[in-house]
């Protein structure tokens, strides 16, 4: 596929402000390991969010990275690869031309152990 041309914008969700900026920091740190990729910040959506001191005010939960550079399919397979290392991952491609992708992770390599363990563990009931 070709050149992404402009910029993703990619929402990386997480628990609280504070566990989204975390996972959107790993994030960029794999999307700068692809050659051509580059994967910043948006300017202003964290500090909109610490200037805004009123009482009751829902910080949302999510963070913003700009990517450009490289190809649509290496990014999103990068992307993809980061969520589904995790249930609770979840990120939001918004393409320039208004098209939007949904990435959410699955159970991971250790859930899908201890279900097994658990599964192995539990006594047969049968008539």
């Amino acid at each position: 596929m070709a050149d992404i041309g402009g910029s993703l914008r990619v929402r990386v969700f997480g628990a609280d402000p504070a566990h989204a900026e975390r996972e959107a920091r790993q994030l960029r740190e794999v999307l700068g390991k692809i050659d051509g990729v580059r994967a910043t910040f948006e300017k202003g959506e964290r500090v909109a969010e610490q200037q805004d001191g009123a009482k009751g005010a829902i910080l949302t939960p999510e963070v913003v990275l700009l990517v450009g550079g490289g190809t649509f399919t290496l990014i999103r397979a990068a992307i993809k690869a980061w969520v589904e290392v995790r249930k609770s991952r979840y990120a939001r491609v918004e393409f320039s031309d208004g098209t939007v992708s949904e990435l959410r992770g699955s159970v991971s390599g250790r859930e899908l152990k201890e279900i097994h363990e658990q599964r192995q563990n539990r006594p047969e009931v049968g008539p």
